[in-house]
């Protein structure tokens, strides 16, 4: 008899289907018996496609519910999802690991005459270039030109400093 035992995933888990090259880091299943899967790339919730690392905004873990919010112009205004697990294993801790780990840079920065807006380079999987994201403070007007020319100088002053 071996030692050590891995846990293979229930059915409902190997169900699900990922991309070629990705693999299963975690997975747990829901209260209702939909499965969840976190991969390399990102995660794979009950009935969307899969919301990759760099497109969390945050996730939050309060057992047995797991939040997770979509990056969006303005803070905290994406898609929410959030799902009661019945056993969460380490799927709690790997989405929280590849959330903050997708975070390369980040950088919050005043605007004026109001408001601010974070400025963030997220690392993508098999990829060297980060993927920057303008995400603006409530109650700051994006589409007011003034404050998005702001923003977008903010922004080309990290890609060229950072990359």
């Amino acid at each position: 008899m071996p030692l050590f035992r891995r846990n293979r995933p229930p059915e409902a888990v190997t169900a699900v289907p990922i991309e070629p090259g990705d693999r299963r880091l975690a997975w747990a299943v829901t209260t209702d018996g939909e499965p969840v899967v976190a991969t390399a790339r990102g995660l794979l919730l009950p009935g969307r496609e899969r919301l990759a690392w760099g497109r969390v905004e945050r996730a939050g873990w309060q057992r047995p519910r797991l939040v997770v919010v979509e990056v969006a112009e303005i803070e905290g205004t994406g898609p929410t999802v959030a799902v009661e697990l019945a056993q969460e294993g380490d799927l709690p801790d790997v989405v929280h690991t590849r959330v903050t780990g997708s975070v390369a840079w980040s950088s919050h920065a005043k605007l004026q005459p109001a408001g601010g807006v974070r400025v963030v380079g997220r690392r993508s999987p098999g990829l060297e270039v980060l993927d920057w994201q303008l995400v603006f403070d409530q109650g700051t007007d994006p589409d007011d030109p003034v404050i998005r020319a702001q923003a977008q100088a903010i922004l080309e002053g990290a890609r060229r400093t950072i990359g």
